[in-house]
């Protein structure tokens, strides 16, 4: 029930949020991911700054809440280890499980660490005897997590055609790093090429976006919230784009170039490539999965943020505001 599906797709969803906990609660700056064939893995982190409670064995409420995947991956494992050690690297504790029962080790209500390192292999009864690892599908999701925490590595080490692999990801610039990619995908150059990573509304915002010299069918835009992937966009993606269509309106306004040109939405996003991930206490969610964010109050102050920092950019690049306003001429 808590997987959605006992697949690759459930799998990497449980694995990403391990690594969320990992990083963003407990500031990881190194993760190191092993894979084998026998549906067996390995996942360990550096610089844990706080207590871990002690709910990987059976779910704790006091507990912080994102570390239950750590319950679920003992729950859906043969064998399940945590491995606990001190700054030194020495080992503090190790705690054994099969199958969810400990074997080996003594429970502790709080324990203080520098790394942990978990240890588990799936069990056949629950994924089907046909499961294997997707890595290319697992690779991929990695790699765009990391993205979402930027100065962070992530090592991934896994066996290919009986050969030893590894991929390591750091992005000291997160987002900007990924718009950067996706101009270098496109066909054509870009301009106006922004960065925020600021608290707005108090919210933290990290956004990256520009706009292409050529239209595209579909604009590219894609969010998150908290790290979640939110594919019908939300209240974080309107700020954006009114902010943009303030900053664009401003100009006009003040040029008196609102009777030349007439500014829209649509003209916006034709030319658009953007992501933004907003990090929040308590978001709202449209419907019952989370798709799209629905806390209409970070709207404003992040459209008028955008739109003076987006304003100052078209004052001082006449070539490039040239080239955004063209497409609204009436």
């Amino acid at each position: 029930m808590y997987l959605g599906q006992v697949n690759t797709r459930g799998f990497v969803e449980m694995l990403k949020g391990i690594i969320r906990m990992m990083v963003r609660d407990c500031q990881a700056t190194f993760v190191n991911l092993e894979f084998d064939k026998d549906l067996g893995a390995k996942i360990s982190y550096d610089n844990h700054s706080e207590f871990i409670e002690n709910n990987w064995g059976t779910i704790n409420t006091r507990s912080h809440p994102f570390s239950i995947e750590y319950c679920v991956v003992n729950a859906l494992s043969e064998r399940f280890t945590m491995t606990f050690r001190n700054d030194l690297n020495e080992v503090i504790q190790i705690q054994k499980y099969e199958r969810g029962i400990l074997t080996s080790g003594e429970q502790a209500e709080r324990i203080s660490c520098s790394s942990v390192e978990v240890d588990f292999s799936l069990d056949r009864g629950i994924w089907r005897n046909d499961f294997q690892w997707n890595l290319t599908f697992i690779i991929q999701h990695l790699q765009e997590l990391a993205f979402l925490y930027k100065g962070v590595t992530f090592s991934i080490e896994y066996e290919e055609s009986n050969e030893a692999s590894r991929i390591v990801y750091h992005f000291e610039k997160g987002l900007e790093n990924r718009i950067e990619l996706e101009i270098l995908n496109g066909l054509g150059g870009c301009y106006f090429k922004n960065y925020i990573d600021k608290k707005i509304g108090g919210c933290q915002f990290e956004i990256a976006y520009a706009f292409r010299n050529y239209d595209v069918d579909q604009p590219f835009i894609r969010s998150y919230v908290n790290d979640y992937y939110t594919p019908d966009g939300g209240t974080h993606v309107d700020g954006i784009l009114k902010g943009i269509t303030y900053g664009v309106m401003k100009y006009f306004q003040k040029h008196n170039l609102t009777e030349v040109y007439r500014i829209s939405e649509k003209g916006i996003k034709d030319h658009l490539v953007c992501f933004v991930n907003i990090r929040m206490h308590a978001p709202i969610f449209s419907g019952c999965v989370k798709n799209k964010l629905a806390n209409s109050e970070i709207i404003e102050p992040l459209a008028s943020y955008v739109s003076e920092q987006l304003f100052g950019r078209i004052e001082n690049d006449s070539e490039s505001t040239e080239k955004l306003i063209r497409k609204f001429k009436i």
